[in-house]
């Protein structure tokens, strides 16, 4: 699922494309509805790094913090240079992620709750017609 819906493809790597992207972003438009959820490259690294930077980071940080189990793996305190070190890493990694489940319930409200809650559950969007 990763490989196939995640990773960014080589064309939506590309510089411009990327920029493109970023400017559409920064200027509040979304696409068009295609039926499908697809996500443009900023939104696959944003899930990216959520899931293999940022909850990998809380879990280590927050059992580095730990006594007990610092007294099982002592390396893991080397590892983010001492227990504030690691405090400070989980703090911050806590605010990204808690910056990214504020962008999504904002995003959601601002784009017809309910209808985006079940494409977020069932993995489709329904796109009424309008009647002329």
């Amino acid at each position: 699922y990763v490989r196939r819906r995640l990773l960014p493809s080589r064309e939506q790597l590309r510089a411009g494309n990327v920029g493109a992207e970023l400017r559409t972003h920064l200027k509040w438009r979304r696409p068009a509805a295609t039926g499908r959820p697809d996500y443009n490259v900023l939104q696959k690294t944003a899930y990216l790094v959520v899931i293999f930077v940022l909850a990998p980071l809380m879990v280590l940080t927050g059992l580095t913090m730990s006594p007990g189990f610092v007294a099982v793996l002592p390396e893991l305190t080397t590892l983010f240079g001492g227990r504030q070190s690691a405090r400070s890493i989980h703090f911050i990694a806590a605010n990204l992620l808690l910056l990214f489940l504020v962008a999504h319930v904002l995003e959601v409200a601002l784009s017809g709750g309910v209808s985006m809650l079940r494409a977020m559950v069932t993995g489709t969007v329904h796109v009424r017609e309008r009647r002329s």
